[in-house]
């Protein structure tokens, strides 16, 4: 398969009749992977995107598979930026997923992770991923456990006012039939029926209650009816959620509309406005999804949000739909329709390693760390700011925002009263550290960083000798960086194995050894620390083929040869004779 990055939204804009004929063909596509919901949301983001194409051959006209996602930053203090990989739509969207021609399935999927493998993140974030468990095992094969980590994501604990604890990853529908009479007498119970049909009976009445629908005289006042009793109920208990679902719904929701997609129905007593539902209309899989509500708390009887699902319902099946989606938690009032309910988990592929593939910043986040290492430097966190630096010229060397930034801040080191050399090189500072004075070769090899802060050799460096000094983290920071210049150092590698061995990070000195191992196979200190290492975690025998592998490659490594012996007495073998 070939694989295209669509990163110009008038690149994307040219591909809607080819995304709708997919989104047609697809039976596992949802409204949350339509044109309008997925192309509305990427143009509207801060954040960079890019949907990944696929087709069979690179001259093909028409693309199979389409996966759109979001390139987060995130910091982590001491260490560094890093990225992560957002679904398309997250974390507004119900449901995240792939588009895919089902006849290209396995094909389309595999190539569409093997792609995205290929960019800078640290983790992968597949949140509320709707896809059978074929597609879904079909990408996630794509990710072997010796380098990432697949995890599923616990939601936070609900319990409601009234004690019932809320399981999120369940996602509750309503079957809808044919005939809303045969609905009530058939798929409720009688106490649900009769309340159903008297809360009917009073809209119907429309002395009192009635329900309205948006239309092109109504929408703004109806969106801004429903903003106004979002805010009510959510922003004083949850202003945070409550203004990002407003801030999420000003583009959104005027676009749906526009679209003819967008069902907003409001329940009224008389002016005063009780409810509202924002309801979005997936025709092609003749489906509802009751995507946000909001009522005024104070009325209660009869109840709003029965009143106004009722009537939901009836013009669902009146107009022809088979699904109302009531999205997730397992609410007690959600059953009353009779309903079923399927699980939608949320997964994390997170690198062994725990930083960026490629042992940098992806590109297309440069902009976002300047903006944020200025604003660390303006609050007074001058070190992160120049880490954050030195991340993005490992990336472009000439990139002249973060050059004038990192000289304006100065070294990340001057001692009280001191000052660095106005010029030092590599050479001179590691004549300091083989000496043993560690105190002049730390001043000079940061006198070089700050005159070249992607200089590879004066990171590496220090980073050994604040880790022969026990200053670990320091130490993590400056080995870090100087992965970022050059990834492909097998040195590197082995001492970052060496710092989290240090630490306890087994796991993760293994994932750096055998990174060390496979840019050079001949790295016989990689292959002895390997065993160490091995041998911490309890696997004995693996350990002693990689001292033996570390002997094979140095047959003077005494280091190994004792570390073998001890293996081997330990393990209660005989211990041959010197030759």
């Amino acid at each position: 398969m070939h694989i295209d990055v669509i990163e110009d939204f008038d690149e994307l804009e040219a591909l809607r009749p080819n995304w709708d004929r997919l989104y047609a063909a697809d039976p596992e596509a949802h409204y949350f992977l339509s044109w309008i919901w997925i192309a509305t949301w990427l143009k509207s983001r801060p954040l960079p995107w890019l949907v990944l194409a696929a087709k069979d051959e690179p001259e093909d006209d028409g693309y199979v598979a389409f996966f759109p996602v979001q390139i987060g930053t995130g910091l982590d203090k001491g260490r560094g930026f890093y990225n992560t990989i957002v679904m398309g739509g997250s974390y507004y969207a119900v449901y995240t997923g792939i588009l895919c021609d089902p006849v290209y399935e396995d094909l389309a999927v595999a190539a569409l992770a093997d792609r995205i493998r290929e960019f800078n993140w640290t983790s992968l974030h597949l949140d509320d991923i709707y896809m059978s468990s074929e597609r879904l095992d079909a990408f996630l094969d794509r990710f072997p456990q010796s380098d990432f980590v697949c995890s599923k994501v616990s939601r936070p604990a609900h319990i409601t006012a009234s004690g019932a604890r809320i399981d999120h990853d369940l996602y509750v529908y309503v079957p809808l039939t044919d005939d809303f009479e045969h609905f009530l007498n058939e798929r409720l119970g009688a106490k649900t029926r009769r309340n159903v049909r008297l809360c009917l009976r009073k809209l119907d009445g429309g002395e009192e209650f009635q329900v309205t629908h948006a239309d092109a005289d109504s929408i703004e006042r109806d969106l801004e009816t429903f903003h106004s009793l979002w805010q009510a109920q959510w922003g004083a208990t949850n202003p945070r959620y409550a203004r990002y679902i407003l801030d999420s719904s000003q583009q959104m929701l005027s676009e749906c509309f526009n679209d003819g997609t967008l069902l907003l129905s409001i329940l009224w007593r008389g002016e005063t406005p009780l409810a509202a539902f924002v309801i979005l209309l997936d025709c092609p899989r003749r489906s509802m999804v009751c995507f946000l509500g909001a009522r005024d708390l104070a009325f209660k009887n009869p109840s709003p949000g029965l009143m106004l699902h009722a009537d939901n319902v009836r013009w669902g099946i009146e107009n022809g739909f088979e699904r109302y989606d009531l999205g997730t938690g397992d609410y007690a009032y959600k059953y009353m329709f009779g309903s079923k309910e399927h699980r939608i988990e949320r997964l994390r592929i997170t690198t062994r390693s725990k930083r960026n593939l490629g042992e940098r910043l992806d590109p297309r986040s440069l902009p976002i760390v300047v903006a944020r290492a200025k604003r660390l430097r303006d609050d007074g966190d001058p070190v992160n700011a120049q880490i954050a630096c030195r991340q993005i010229l490992a990336v472009e060397p000439s990139h002249q925002d973060a050059l004038a930034l990192y000289r304006d801040i100065g070294s990340l080191w001057v001692p009280e009263g001191d000052a660095l050399p106005e010029s030092a090189s590599v050479e001179e500072a590691f004549a300091f550290h083989r000496a043993g004075n560690l105190d002049e070769a730390e001043k000079l090899y940061r006198a070089v960083i700050a005159d070249d802060p992607s200089n590879f050799d004066a990171a590496h460096q220090l980073g050994i000798l604040l880790l022969q000094r026990g200053e670990v983290r320091s130490a993590e920071a400056e080995i870090r960086r100087a992965l970022e210049i050059r990834p492909t150092a097998a040195s590197a590698h082995c001492n970052y194995g060496n710092l989290q061995a240090g630490t306890n990070d087994f796991d993760g000195a293994m994932v750096s050894y055998d990174r060390a191992i496979e840019l050079e196979p001949l790295h016989a200190i990689a292959f002895n620390n390997r065993g160490n290492v091995l041998r911490r975690l309890g696997r004995p025998e693996e350990a002693l083929w990689s001292y033996e592998r570390a002997i094979a490659l140095q047959p003077a490594y005494k280091q190994a040869i004792d570390n073998r012996q001890a293996l081997l007495k330990l393990l209660d073998q005989e211990v041959p004779e010197p030759a």
